[in-house]
């Protein structure tokens, strides 16, 4: 059974100095069959692979890495070797409503204790 989901926000600056602030609002929406939710707590450094359980074609991935966090963390997709750096308090959001290939694979690396939350959207 499929459940419906959505992502959305904006980006909020000034379109050039001296400017009022303009929204870019962006928004995605679709639906999953399969979901994973975790909250990893990693010490020390290292790399951790994300389970992702019984995801696959994931649609929407959301990553928050807790205020409380001692340092920044890094997201590389699909054995990647380009760093997305997520500092504490900040968060890496993916939406992709009908995946070709897509991600399969996430990996964390840090150098500090963090604190992680990991939300994945996407079919069985």
């Amino acid at each position: 059974m499929s459940t419906p989901y959505s992502i959305s926000g904006s980006l909020d600056y000034p379109p050039d100095d001296g400017q009022p602030i303009a929204k870019r609002p962006f928004s995605q929406s679709g639906t999953f069959d399969s979901k994973q939710e975790s909250e990893i707590v990693l010490s020390g450094s290292g790399s951790h692979d994300v389970d992702l359980g019984t995801v696959a074609n994931i649609k929407a991935i959301l990553v928050e890495v807790a205020g409380s966090s001692q340092a920044a963390i890094n997201i590389r997709l699909n054995g990647g070797t380009v760093d997305m750096e997520v500092s504490p308090g900040g968060f890496f959001a993916y939406s992709n409503p009908v995946p070709n290939t897509g991600v399969d694979q996430i990996e964390i690396t840090y150098t500090a204790d963090a604190r992680v939350l990991i939300r994945v959207l996407g079919d069985h």
